[in-house]
């Protein structure tokens, strides 16, 4: 027989997959959630169960696939049902504070939520960044930006017709002719999944450094997501970057 706490760690796991599968595939309008359907969601959980009015929480026509997911919890437990509501909050929540060690020091940084063209969500630190479109691409670029240093910035844009592998043939081949430092990483999970090519130009302060971080779009395609600092920013903007870059999802288009 599973323990308690062997239980509680599956159905944790359980919530997460089915928040994933069905908010983050399953509808881009999550994004825009109102207060009134918090509400709705959490008088149900806090309950009644016993009469299960699930007939009033589907009511939300524009937000059912939400509610679906709310009521798979829901019948198995209260506790995962508040569980999901947590998580949902979490990935939705148009600003939120996060914790980020920057230069070895944890710091508070409220950070907003962003929705792309390009069907992706993302948080950003908007008291040092700026996102803007360039030239198909969406670009998070500094505020401040440092005397002769090259600047700092991260673009996303979706290549819909090649996978990451085929891109980073290329991506490699390219750098070769300019940087004397090239890397591929492979496969890498932090701060995002997927393959990772870095290459600099040298050892001094202001050195270029260049990241790629190739994402399957689970559609043939690759988000190409590059970042460029130098190499006194790392420990600083590199790491505001990845912590960024660790809010990013898909959200389906269907």
């Amino acid at each position: 027989m599973k323990s308690l706490k062997g239980v509680t760690k599956i159905m944790s796991h359980l919530v997460d997959n089915k928040i994933q599968e069905v908010l983050l595939e399953g509808t881009k309008d999550a994004a825009e959630l109102k207060d009134m359907v918090w509400s709705n969601i959490e008088e149900k959980l806090n309950l009644n169960i016993k009469k299960k009015k699930k007939s009033k929480l589907l009511t939300f026509s524009k937000y059912g696939s939400i509610a679906a997911a709310i009521a798979v919890v829901i019948g198995v437990n209260t506790e995962y049902g508040e569980a999901a509501v947590s998580k949902i909050r979490e990935i939705f929540l148009p600003n939120k504070v996060v914790t980020e060690k920057i230069e070895g020091t944890d710091k508070n940084t409220t950070v907003n939520l962003k929705e792309s063209s390009m069907n992706y969500i993302i948080y950003v630190d908007e008291k040092h960044y700026s996102m803007l479109k360039e030239d198909g691409k969406d670009k998070i670029v500094t505020k401040v930006k440092a005397a002769n240093a090259p600047e700092v910035f991260m673009t996303i844009e979706e290549v819909k017709d090649k996978t990451p592998q085929v891109i980073a043939s290329e991506i490699e081949k390219e750098l070769n002719t300019t940087y004397p430092n090239v890397k591929n990483k492979g496969i890498v999970s932090d701060p995002i999944k997927g393959l990772f090519i870095h290459a600099y130009s040298g050892t001094k302060w202001n050195s270029a450094v260049i990241n790629y971080y190739l994402v399957d779009n689970t559609k043939g395609g690759t988000f190409v997501i590059k970042q460029q600092l130098f190499l006194e920013a790392e420990e600083g903007h590199g790491a505001r970057l990845d912590n960024m870059l660790k809010e990013f999802k898909i959200v389906s288009n269907k």
